[in-house]
């Protein structure tokens, strides 16, 4: 019997490039394509697929924006409805720090995330994972989390409020050129993508921030949601 799968993914090449690859697989049956999380639950549903790729970003509806951990949505609603429908996470970000969000659903019994990819990963790849996704066998997904000074603690906590680099010098009566250090120095260890020009520096001090409360190395209540994002204090595995 072949392996009944579904693909969520909000962009129209991929879900056209993941027809082209399954489409020669004897073994395997594309039942269904989402672009939305709306869209993925109706599709597994009705077509109740043993295996679902799922981006760990997608939009809730069509026209909205996609939602970093959007993906996961769906994760939880096949543990919520004990279906028998096993998850692969695919992912852009190369830290792969979204493997700390994908835990509970790992951990979970039954087991609901089996895999989680790369999009780099080749159509052989992903035509393995399927396969055994559908036998059951997951593979063993760990994470590290980065190890932070005392100093680079305290200035995180500093950033996580909004402040700036001059700011957070005033308060530990330290040189700012000090603290761009400790911020540049943390930075490298929560994060590995580029992005730390001026130009998008709020951006990756924001990212920064998020994948830090990911980790577990700050809290919700530690987060100023005013300077850095209503969306960003979202405990991914509620």
């Amino acid at each position: 019997m072949s392996i009944r799968v579904v693909v969520v993914d909000d962009h129209p090449d991929v879900l056209l490039g993941a027809a082209a690859y399954l489409g020669n697989c004897p073994d395997i049956q594309l039942v269904g394509q989402a672009q939305t999380i709306a869209e993925a639950l109706i599709v597994i549903r009705d077509h109740q697929p043993q295996v679902v790729l799922v981006d760990l970003e997608l939009p809730r509806a069509p026209g909205e924006a996609a939602e970093y951990l959007g993906g996961l949505t769906i994760a939880r609603a096949v543990r919520a409805g004990n279906l028998q429908t096993r998850i692969i996470v695919m992912t852009g970000h190369q830290d792969r720090s979204g493997l700390v969000a994908v835990q509970p659903f790992v951990e979970s019994k039954p087991r609901v995330v089996f895999d989680y990819l790369l999009k780099t990963a080749t159509p052989q790849e992903r035509i393995e994972a399927i396969r055994r996704t559908a036998q059951g066998v997951g593979r063993p997904l760990k994470f590290d989390v980065p190890k932070l000074t005392p100093r680079e603690k305290i200035v995180l906590r500093y950033m996580a409020l909004g402040l700036e680099n001059a700011e957070i010098a005033q308060k530990l009566v330290v040189a700012p050129s000090t603290v761009a250090s400790h911020v540049k120095s943390l930075m490298a260890k929560i994060l590995t993508e580029p992005g730390i020009e001026d130009g998008q520096l709020r951006r990756t001090r924001t990212l920064c921030v998020r994948r830090a409360l990911e980790f577990g190395i700050l809290r919700p209540d530690q987060i100023n949601r005013n300077h850095l994002g209503r969306d960003i204090a979202v405990k991914p595995g509620s």
